[in-house]
């Protein structure tokens, strides 16, 4: 090591942060479960007639622009909580289309119906603790202006 200390009133690392969850590891895992998502109709042969299957768009559509945002707030963590609040709302959507959109077309609509659930509750969740993280880490900032007086 070059014998650098890092500063204990750094906001992301050091002593004041150090050992609790970071809001880019719920945002890795709503990557992760984006890129599932995506690959989901095809990996559990959701069989619907055509490509068209709004299922199929459904999610797949849901998959890129959830997996785009979460990649952001893993790179970026800091910024814009409200990414995370917006995926957690597409968690919600992704389980209210199972019900609304129609799973009877697919030779494998019980599965569609099923993994759409799951996925848009793990979404909801990792979206909210995300943001939480967030913001609760914010909070915890050392307030270095206000306590020099």
């Amino acid at each position: 090591m070059s014998g650098r200390v890092v500063g204990e009133n750094q906001f992301w690392i050091g002593q004041a942060v150090e050992g609790l969850p970071t809001p880019s590891l719920p945002s890795s895992l709503i990557f992760l479960s984006a890129v599932w998502l995506g690959f989901a109709p095809f990996a559990l042969h959701y069989g619907f007639p055509g490509l068209e299957a709004a299922v199929d768009t459904n999610d797949v559509t849901l998959a890129v622009v959830v997996g785009t945002l979460a990649l952001f707030r893993v790179v970026f963590p800091r910024a814009l909580p409200a990414l995370s609040l917006v995926n957690a709302a597409l968690g919600g959507w992704l389980v209210v289309s199972a019900f609304v959109l129609d799973h009877a077309a697919a030779r494998r609509g019980d599965v569609a119906l099923i993994n759409d659930v799951v996925v848009g509750l793990v979404l909801v969740t990792l979206g909210i603790a995300s943001a939480w993280l967030t913001y609760r880490q914010r909070d915890r900032r050392p307030q270095s202006s206000s306590s020099a007086r």
